[in-house]
């Protein structure tokens, strides 16, 4: 066998050491998957890995040595830094060429250690093209002969258009083909983890509201810039402070290729999301926004391969002899390893399964109609964030954060026209409860959508929907009152609390209907000044019972 010995790493820094959530798992993965077939080829297989798992690394002395932060920004320049001096202090192992490497998620810093030493390596990661049947690896590598051993194991890219295909027919029947309604254009923003790879640049960890001017410019295209969280993010705070300053903002937390069939998405615009990759696969427009320095030829070793898609038969034992013979194989064996490997083994589709609904068929808003959610007579698919299912008690909060977006038909709402906004609805939690509201229109000339905000106090939501009317503002109330922050601010008209009772509710489980004569009754009504820019929408109507 050409190699002596194959290691198992990621990427060490990414350690509680430095403030950052690693993921052990992957590299576990690796071990399990890969070691398997080279134990019967008789090649030793072994891990390298933080102390803080189990390893010999020491991770917060090699952060001093290279003079970084133990911080989430210090392992960001991690991924970048020149390694030398760990070599130097002994703090890292000195490999060989007898050495092959596979690795989960390799930083460009890790891969220039490795590249300098003659150590062969593969990159390994899951595929982001993965709205097909099944997952897939992406892999790249510094060594031309196990390159060419991939590229046997390489899917066609003929493939993907074929699943993407398959899969607009699939949402055509469960659901809309336009997002909000087929008259709004739309562009779409991708959020990501706070803490990714993909979003370091220039050693440097990028946030959506670094590029708000270029998704403003963006968003100037179409009628709605709607931002969708990463599913596995519950922090929306560094998407909150790029939508601030988007005028025409709306969310979405619909599954992604439902978003990606829909007929009137233009575009969709990230940080460096795989979604991306994904859009173009369904004849839409993909705008990255940052150059991920992971991908950047610049900072990575010169002998570095383009990412390469393959199947999980690169685990078989067909194509492992393949990547150690001492001399080139032919073409590998048909291997009969399951399609399904990754499927199995990761439990998650990343936003594909079976039971994805498609986008819900939104009805226009009929002004000064009381939508009434212990009926149902309000379209669920206007809780577009952050909601639970309506229930007979009502649409209860379920996050920090809840959004609502209400198409207008073309022409039905007056030009320059404020949207009067009237909630009613209870509290579920014990104690004092706040939360502030915001609503606006996408755009006070030709206004197309009502989209209200609800932002809750120290991230506890505790409130049930119950009655909802909008329609415009003909004048302001006496009761009203301006916000005073900006000439931009959003206007509170009237705050009325009706105290029907004292709350004292012993669980958050108590059934509202059952329990009413223990509910205290909110009914806030808000509007907004169609002009306003929203650089304050969290400085608004507070009240605390």
């Amino acid at each position: 066998m050409r190699f002596e010995e194959i290691v198992f790493m990621d990427d060490c820094f990414r350690s509680p050491d430095n403030l950052v959530a690693s993921h052990p798992a992957n590299r576990r993965f690796l071990r399990r998957t890969f070691g398997l077939p080279a134990r019967r080829l008789g090649i030793p297989c072994r891990d390298i890995c933080a102390r803080s798992e189990g390893g010999t690394l020491d991770v917060p002395t090699m952060m001093r040595t290279l003079g970084l932060s133990q911080s989430p920004a210090g392992w960001a320049r991690s991924c970048v830094a020149d390694l030398a001096p760990l070599v130097d202090a002994g703090l890292v192992p000195r490999l060989g060429a007898g050495t092959l490497v596979i690795g989960w998620g390799l930083t460009p810093s890790l891969m220039h250690w490795l590249d300098r030493q003659g150590t062969s390596f593969i990159d390994v990661e899951i595929s982001p093209r993965r709205f097909a049947s099944h997952l897939a690896f992406c892999v790249r590598t510094n060594d031309r002969r196990i390159q060419t051993a991939l590229s046997d194991w390489e899917i066609d890219d003929e493939t993907y258009w074929n699943e993407a295909t398959a899969l607009k027919g699939y949402f055509a029947r469960r659901g809309a083909s336009n997002l909000f309604g087929a008259d709004l254009r739309i562009g779409l923003f991708c959020g990501q983890t706070v803490i990714d790879l993909a979003l370091v640049q220039e050693g440097e960890i990028a946030r959506p509201a670094d590029v708000s001017e270029a998704v403003k410019a963006l968003a100037e295209r179409v009628d709605l810039l709607v931002v969708k969280p990463h599913p596995y993010e519950p922090d929306q705070r560094h998407l909150r402070a790029l939508s601030a300053r988007i005028p025409n903002v709306a969310w979405s937390e619909a599954n992604i290729y439902s978003l990606l069939c829909a007929d009137n998405l233009e575009f969709v615009c990230s940080l460096s999301s795989g979604a991306l990759l994904e859009a173009s696969y369904f004849a839409k427009e993909s705008i990255p926004l940052i150059e991920a320095d992971r991908n950047n030829r610049a900072v990575l070793p010169a002998s570095c391969s383009e990412w390469m898609t393959v199947g999980p038969g690169i685990a078989s034992i067909e194509c492992m002899a393949s990547l150690c013979a001492d001399s080139p194989n032919s073409a590998p064996k048909a291997s009969s390893y399951p399609g399904d490997a990754l499927d199995r083994a990761f439990r998650a589709r990343w936003g594909l399964d079976a039971q994805n609904p498609g986008l819900p068929d939104l009805p226009a808003l009929e002004a000064s109609r009381d939508h009434t959610f212990r009926d149902q007579s309000l379209p669920p698919g206007w809780l577009t964030l952050g909601w639970h299912d309506p229930a007979p008690a009502g649409a209860a909060a379920k996050g920090p954060f809840a959004t609502i977006v209400i198409p207008l038909r073309p022409g039905s709402w007056p030009v320059d026209t404020a949207p009067l906004v009237e909630i009613n609805g209870k509290p579920y939690r014990d104690g004092k409860f706040d939360f502030r509201l915001s609503a606006h229109l996408n755009d006070r000339r030709n206004p197309r959508a009502v989209v209200l905000e609800f932002d809750f106090a120290q991230g506890k939501p505790g409130f049930w929907l119950q009655h909802l009317r909008v329609a415009p503002a003909r004048q302001s109330p006496r009761a009203g009152r301006r916000a005073t922050a900006s000439s931009a601010a959003l206007t509170v008209v009237t705050a009325i609390v009706c105290a029907l009772g004292v709350m004292k509710l012993v669980s958050t489980n108590t059934d509202p209907i059952q329990a009413s004569s223990d509910w205290t009754q909110i009914q806030k009504v808000v509007a907004s000044r169609v002009d306003a820019m929203r650089d304050d929408i969290h400085v608004l109507l507070q009240h605390h019972i």
